[in-house]
């Protein structure tokens, strides 16, 4: 489907590979079509380009593995050097509310204490992977595993929440998401 290029993008990245940055990225635009999410993946340099010159929101995807926050916590604060506008929200994946909230916590402490930041919490995506047959693939995976129902249910509850947060924001531009629903 192609996209209104007036739309507001919503950058989906990490600070590291590994974190399901794709993954995410595939199942927040089958939810919510209409908008832009665009996967930035984990280098600085695709980062920036999604980025430039300007974006509604960031996704930082992340896991509770420590190389993976700190990764996160560099991508926030190179992300806040060179682009200030943009809300920043934190999603970590493979992890349980509890978890993900906790990993979360330590990402906000620490751009709170350096940056004078405070940067959002988009939530937590359960490590619930379906393993496919060898050989068996779908229209959005290329690999062995897909996310399970629950993961997926909490990646559509998010895009949902952002789609409805970007209806009430007129944006950049003309460009106005209520006034594409009404067509």
């Amino acid at each position: 489907m192609q996209h209104d290029a007036s739309a507001p993008r919503i950058v989906v990245a990490s600070g590291m590979s590994g974190t399901g940055v794709t993954t995410v990225c595939q199942h927040l635009r089958d939810a919510v079509p209409e908008l832009n999410f665009i996967d930035a993946g984990s280098t600085w340099v695709g980062i920036s380009e999604a980025c430039a010159p300007g974006f509604a929101r960031m996704l930082v995807v992340t896991t509770h593995d420590v190389l993976a926050v700190t990764s996160a916590y560099a991508l926030i604060k190179l992300s806040r050097e060179n682009f200030t506008d943009a809300p920043i929200e934190v999603l970590v994946t493979a992890s349980e509310e509890r978890a993900g909230l906790k990993t979360y916590e330590r990402i906000q402490v620490a751009c709170s204490h350096f940056l004078g930041e405070t940067v959002g919490y988009a939530g937590s995506i359960p490590d619930d992977i379906v393993e496919k047959e060898p050989g068996e693939m779908s229209a959005t995976h290329s690999d062995r595993a897909a996310l399970g129902a629950d993961a997926v249910a909490a990646l559509h509850n998010l895009a949902t929440r952002l789609d409805e947060e970007l209806e009430v924001t007129v944006l950049r531009g003309s460009w106005r998401h209520s006034e594409r629903r009404a067509v």
